[in-house]
């Protein structure tokens, strides 16, 4: 160890630290302690885990189960019974409507726009005042606002003149309270309307759906009467002027025919008559001339085109001509065929050309007929055509002269026949009104079908219903109590989360043992119960250290540290230590927390000189360390506070320090500080194999581990772990996979 000393003592040369370096990332022997280049999934909560979660929290889901439960049972069956009754009406048409004089026959079903107008008219309120006044519901609490607000306390108040009497209810107070315990509905593919009172009195809900019903027939009667007496008298007023004027356009007609010798004959007059023949004959004399001079242009192009004219209609329908072409496609088939076996100058050849010769002029002989005709044929159509349009232009100058008489005159006649068609209209209409207005002068367009009987259940509350509502609404509001409070829940509660979440690996759990919850319980406990819970977590976690490769060599540097203060850390360095030097190993424990030191108070020891005075030269090691009385363990303390810690930790003598205690140990268990109390931690993991991040479980938030393993990533490769402090393991039991750990 002096020969140790003695290179410390020299800082000019570095040590060789090549069997603690990173191991490659392709070796499997290496990754036994995990990697921190392992990449994190993002998704903070897993769906899986939080049902695990919920299902843990089993007991608290049936408290609030049954707490709810009997909140909303309280509820259901402490509700004022309230009753329902109904009357039924039926629209049909008004049998008695005379104002629409244009509607002939029976009056139309009613529609879906009227019978949707007449339940605008029940909901109005404006049968409500009579309805008030008729059952005087000013007087019952339960419809006037005045009235509810009063009471015996109220009363005493206004006896004593502490408060003033309220002012009477107004109208339009009560019909809104009314209109609030009124429904009109109207029944599916039906003219049937449903009118519906409610109320906490089951007679006074059918006497609300009855009178109610009474007043809205009274209201149509009444409307019914005042409309037919105010159309019935128009309509005679409309007739006796209608009358004199039809005589008067019967009479004007016939004086002007007199005059003009305008008769009519099949609904016209003959020089109309004989203009109308003319002009379609004209017309289709013109539409065949064309035709015909098409037909003709169209065969001198063809012919000018030398053989195009084959293909003409005129050509086509020639039996001639047809048969022509029949003998000339023979007589060229056999000329083919000579010529195959000929010579040119053969006279059967001669004599074959000389036949396909003949044959071509004649068959060119007649299409010249053919054209000729159509000459003809055009000419005739145009002469036709030029007589008809002159004796078409002499009718026209006839018409001419009698165009505007005849004008006149059918002005004249569509007075009259108009005057004496609504004429017709109006008395057809007026004697039907009268007999119509005669027969339904006490009856309304709506029929009562059924009226409202006293109700005898109440129509709310269901309690069947509202119970088996508040059983499945305490099972949804106790289940997502629960799924909200484990969702906030922000710490690690099983492995998968630590490795899905962070990347590192899950290096086991430590139980939450009453009496050993803190640092210095943790390692009093270890020595008491060597096989207890705590011994054997610590164990697992000793198992997972001594597996652990570095560069292909057994890992011996330890670092324990946590992301904030109080997650066991020290207790878990401590008991650790204690254990692997009870198994046989050479163990130093240094507490490397400078600021805030915890080995000794975690093991009994009273603060001394240490670390801080061995890195700046002031102490020998020999002097400074310290054996557990308990353990073979010896123990390196903090040591007096300096300055800068960061600077002495991550110094060159800290490096050499490290070295050397290595060749005398067996491991090192480096007690660091928190990742976000302290900087040193970063600085010490670069100088250990391992690091043991400790985590309070259920408690330490995950983004700050997080960030805590994002920082000594960002400044070491060296391996770490994830090891979760004060579990409860019960619950653990529940929430986890995987019991082994605890």
């Amino acid at each position: 160890m002096r020969e140790n000393e003695r290179a410390m003592s020299d800082t000019s040369a570095a040590p060789n630290m090549a069997p603690y370096a990173a191991a490659p990332p392709g070796r499997g022997a290496d990754d036994s302690f995990g990697d921190r280049r392992r990449a994190p999934i993002d998704a903070d909560i897993d769906p899986w885990d939080l049902l695990r979660a919920i299902w843990a929290r089993k007991e608290r889901l049936l408290v609030l189960f049954v707490l709810f439960l009997a909140i909303g049972a309280f509820w259901v069956m402490t509700m004022s019974p309230s009753y329902v009754a109904q009357s039924q009406v039926s629209i049909k048409p008004r049998a008695g409507e005379v104002s629409r004089f244009d509607q002939q026959g029976t009056p139309p079903q009613a529609d879906q726009i009227s019978i949707e107008s007449e339940v605008q008219i029940l909901t109005s309120g404006a049968l409500v005042p009579p309805l008030v006044r008729e059952l005087n519901l000013h007087q019952v609490p339960e419809f006037n606002p005045v009235i509810q607000s009063g009471g015996a306390l109220s009363q005493l108040l206004q006896i004593l003149g502490v408060t003033s009497k309220p002012a009477p209810a107004t109208m339009s107070a009560i019909t809104e309270n009314v209109l609030s315990h009124l429904s009109v509905v109207r029944k599916p593919n039906s003219r049937v309307i449903a009118i519906s009172f409610t109320s906490r009195d089951p007679k006074r809900a059918a006497a609300l759906a009855n009178a109610y019903v009474n007043i809205y027939i009274a209201k149509q009667v009444e409307a019914s009467n005042t409309l037919n007496s105010n159309a019935t008298g128009w309509l005679k007023i409309q007739i006796d002027e209608l009358r004199d004027k039809v005589a008067l356009s019967e009479a004007a007609v016939e004086q002007f025919r007199a005059q003009t010798g305008l008769f009519q004959t099949n609904n016209s007059t003959l020089p109309r008559e004989e203009l109308t023949q003319i002009s379609a004959q004209l017309t289709q004399a013109q539409a065949d001339r064309a035709t015909t001079i098409a037909r003709l242009r169209l065969a001198k192009e063809l012919v000018d085109s030398e053989g195009a004219i084959d293909t003409t209609a005129v050509v086509l329908q020639s039996p001639l001509i047809q048969n022509l072409r029949q003998q000339e496609v023979q007589l060229r088939a056999q000329i083919a065929e000579m010529s195959t076996t000929l010579l040119p100058s053969h006279p059967r050849v001669g004599t074959a050309e000389a036949n396909l010769r003949d044959l071509r002029l004649q068959i060119g002989r007649e299409i010249g007929k053919l054209i000729r005709s159509l000459e003809n044929e055009a000419h005739i159509a145009t002469e036709r055509v030029r007589t008809m349009t002159r004796r078409f232009t002499q009718l026209k100058t006839r018409m001419g002269r009698l165009g505007q008489q005849e004008v006149e005159l059918r002005a004249l006649e569509r007075e009259a026949a108009a005057n004496r068609t609504l004429l017709e209209q109006f008395l057809g209409r007026y004697e039907a009104a009268i007999a119509r207005a005669a027969v339904d002068a006490q009856v309304a367009n709506a029929t009562i079908i059924s009226r409202a009987t006293i109700p005898t259940n109440p129509s709310a509350p269901n309690r069947k219903s509202g119970l088996v509502l508040a059983i499945i609404g305490s099972a949804f509001g106790a289940l997502a109590l629960v799924f909200l409070l484990e969702a906030m829940s922000p710490g690690f509660r099983t492995a998968e989360q630590v490795e899905r979440q962070t990347g590192m690996p899950f290096l086991g759990t430590l139980p939450d043992i009453p009496g050993a919850r803190s640092s210095p319980g943790i390692a009093i406990d270890v020595l008491r119960n060597p096989y207890g819970q705590l011994a054997e977590s610590l164990r697992r976690l000793q198992s997972g250290l001594l597996m652990a490769r570095v560069g292909g060599q057994p890992a011996r540097t330890l670092l324990v540290t946590s992301a904030v203060q109080g997650e066991g850390k020290s207790g878990v360095a401590a008991g650790l230590a204690r254990l692997m030097a009870q198994s046989g190993y050479r163990v130093l424990l240094i507490d490397a927390n400078m600021r805030r030191p915890g080995v000794s108070q975690t093991l009994g020891l009273h603060p001394s000189l240490g670390l801080s005075e061995l890195l700046s030269g002031r102490a020998e090691f020999e002097r400074i360390v310290a054996r557990d009385h308990s353990s073979p363990l010896h123990i390196l303390q903090a040591g007096g506070q300096v300055a800068n810690p960061t600077s002495l930790l991550g110094s060159t003598r800290m490096s050499w320090l490290i070295y050397a205690l290595v060749q005398q140990y067996d491991y090192v268990v480096i007690d660091g500080p928190p990742v976000h109390s302290a900087s040193e931690a970063p600085v010490l993991s670069q100088l250990t194999d391992v690091t043991v991040m400790c985590v309070k479980w259920g408690s330490t938030n995950r983004r700050v581990v997080m960030r805590a393993l994002k920082g000594l990533s960002a400044a070491s490769t060296r391996r770490a772990g994830v090891f979760l402090t004060g579990v409860n393991r019960r619950q653990y039991n529940r929430l986890a996979d995987d019991v082994s750990h605890t």
